[in-house]
């Protein structure tokens, strides 16, 4: 009986030793699938295309190069000195007056002037919702890889946290990019909870799957203690990269916003792709989220005109 007793006992001991070693593979296992999962992926060559050509979500200082000097009228440079007024009797004078009204008339004649342009520098107030004919528009300048403004907005008057929930709801992705191999590198993950952004960590399986989004229009945010600590930690993995923070929008929310500001530019008697670069900010009054663009640069003359464009998005 003492002899089944203890058989039981050392069966019992070494069933236990069995399932604690068990569970300690199966976590390590899964820690191991996770380190993997994060970023240990070689970066396929399909990736070397994309660009990242980042437009930082902040202003920078308008600079409004001087405008062209205008030439003056050839005309007056050779314009000979009025003649001098001559003296003459009362008796002579009936003689004399043809002579001083064709002068006259000389003088009045009309001098040929360069045609100006006379467009705007100040446009209209327009309130204007993100609509599917706007989407249409700027869909054909994208596919027909037309000349657009960079537009340059910022975030400052909504804060970082509502600034990137927005872009999430929107169908935004963040990634951190190489900004000198003009690539993506991997997807980054966060979580919002309590009015906050807390950074999970990166997967480089996700850089693959970026159809629909706008690569051409990648935003850059930086200078946040989110963005900090998500590009110092991929510093471990990517150490000669030129790292930087990029949020991706749907391709359908970029073109527009490029077929409203053409739709917006065009009642104003400008075409978009006399502008290089348009500067507005975010904003958001009640339940309402949009983009409001204030001043846009001429590409030719530097000349700055001002915008009241508001899209709600």
């Amino acid at each position: 009986m003492a002899k089944k007793s203890l058989i039981f006992i050392v069966m019992v001991a070494v069933s236990i030793v069995a399932i604690l070693c068990l569970v300690g593979w199966t976590r390590n296992n899964q820690k191991n699938e996770l380190a993997k999962r994060k970023v240990k992926m070689v970066i396929p060559l399909t990736q070397q295309e994309i660009r990242i050509v980042a437009v930082e979500e902040k202003l920078a200082p308008v600079k409004q190069t001087p405008k062209e000097m205008k030439k003056k009228d050839a005309s007056k440079k050779k314009q000979p000195p009025s003649p001098k007024k001559i003296a003459v009797k009362a008796k002579k004078s009936k003689e004399l007056n043809p002579p001083k009204k064709m002068a006259a008339e000389q003088k009045r004649a009309p001098k040929k002037t360069e045609r100006k342009d006379v467009r705007p520098t100040k446009l209209f107030a327009a309130n204007l919702r993100l609509n599917n004919h706007m989407i249409y528009e700027g869909r054909r300048l994208i596919d027909k890889n037309s000349s657009v403004p960079i537009v340059q907005a910022s975030y400052d008057r909504i804060g970082f946290e509502y600034y990137l929930k927005k872009m999430m709801d929107m169908g935004g992705r963040l990634f951190v990019g190489d900004a000198q191999e003009q690539r993506i590198l991997a997807e980054v993950f966060v979580g919002y909870g309590s009015g906050k952004y807390k950074f999970f960590g990166l997967d480089e399986g996700k850089k693959n799957e970026l159809d629909g989004l706008a690569l051409f229009r990648p935003r850059e945010i930086s200078e946040e203690p989110l963005v900090n600590e998500i590009l110092n930690y991929s510093w471990q993995f990517f150490k000669e990269s030129d790292l930087r923070c990029v949020i991706l929008l749907p391709l359908d929310k970029e073109a527009a916003i490029l077929g409203a500001l053409k739709e917006y530019l065009n009642k104003g008697g400008y075409d978009v792709s006399q502008f290089d670069v348009v500067w507005g900010n975010y904003f958001q009054a009640e339940n309402q989220f949009g983009l409001r663009l204030e001043r846009g640069r001429l590409s030719k003359t530097g000349e700055i005109v001002n915008l009241d464009m508001t899209l709600a998005m």
